[in-house]
């Protein structure tokens, strides 16, 4: 009996060559995680722009043109119409406002500015609801931005 000998070829002493796994560079990794920062951040920013957005309507947008959805949030403006004014015995400021055009009932529970009166124009934040009313939560007057001072010789005859 012979002994036998087993030949291997030259380089596998014990099969493959383990393979390395490489692992990505610091560089890469820095990158990836700046890209993930900068997408998570202009995600954030659109997300809050676009939910606090107020679009600017006016009655006629909104009755004819259907612009709004009950429910949704915008902006309503337009002129007071004379005569249409009062206030209800829950609080609430009820007026109506036109465009020249179309006109819309509001329902305001906001605070009412000094300046507000029938002719006055105005711009309404708030929302339509299924009554086909425009509830109001926010009045602010438009008004030219003149500042006049008071007048001289009433205010030295009222003292």
């Amino acid at each position: 009996m012979t002994a036998s000998t087993v030949t291997r070829p030259v380089g596998s002493a014990t099969g493959p060559a383990p393979r390395r796994t490489s692992s990505p560079s610091p560089r890469l990794r820095l990158l990836v995680c700046a890209a993930v920062v900068v997408a998570a951040l202009a995600w954030i920013a659109v997300r809050g722009l676009t939910s606090s957005f107020v679009y600017y309507l006016t009655p006629s947008d909104i009755v004819v043109a259907h612009k709004a959805d009950v429910g949704q949030r915008v902006r309503l403006g337009g002129l007071v119409v004379a005569g249409s004014v009062s206030r209800v015995h829950d609080g609430a400021l009820r007026f109506t406002v036109t465009d020249g055009r179309r006109s819309m009932r509001v329902v305001s529970t906001g605070s009412v500015p000094e300046l507000f009166r029938a002719g006055q124009g105005v711009v309404l934040e708030g929302a339509l609801r299924a009554d086909h009313r425009f509830h109001a939560d926010t009045l602010l007057v438009k008004h030219d931005g003149q500042y006049r001072a008071p007048d001289l010789g009433s205010s030295a005859q009222e003292g």
